[in-house]
């Protein structure tokens, strides 16, 4: 499997597999591989004005608009349990009405009584 993830998320796994004692790239494609079969990465993420896409940036993953974070990074690390104080902490740059947007369609989408639905 040809893995690609954010440096600040390589690091993390590759720590967590130091930990374990698991192979690192093995926790990379087992974390990845949650990733993709994740409700989340189900979404259509072009209906979300705040992301972006294209082949030649991080591999064509979904991204925040204007950056190379990847939409799946936000949502790794709150599922690790960071909260949004520490992800924009962590992560120069970021715009909190950005990652505030990717998080409220996020929930909207996955919402079944939403109304854009």
């Amino acid at each position: 499997m040809d893995v690609h993830v954010s440096p600040e998320l390589e690091a993390k796994l590759k720590a967590l597999a130091a930990r374990t004692g698991h192979p690192p790239d093995k926790v990379i494609e087992d974390a990845v591989r949650k990733y993709e079969t994740s409700q989340v990465a189900a979404l259509d993420w072009s209906r979300c004005p705040a992301v972006e896409r294209s082949p030649e940036r991080v591999s064509g993953a979904w991204v925040l608009r204007g950056t190379r974070m990847p939409v799946a990074t936000i949502f790794e690390n709150l599922e690790a349990g960071a909260n949004l104080d520490d992800i924009m902490s962590w992560y120069d740059g970021l715009d909190r009405e950005q990652v505030k947007a990717v998080l409220d369609f996020a929930v909207r989408s996955l919402d079944p009584s939403a109304s854009d639905q």
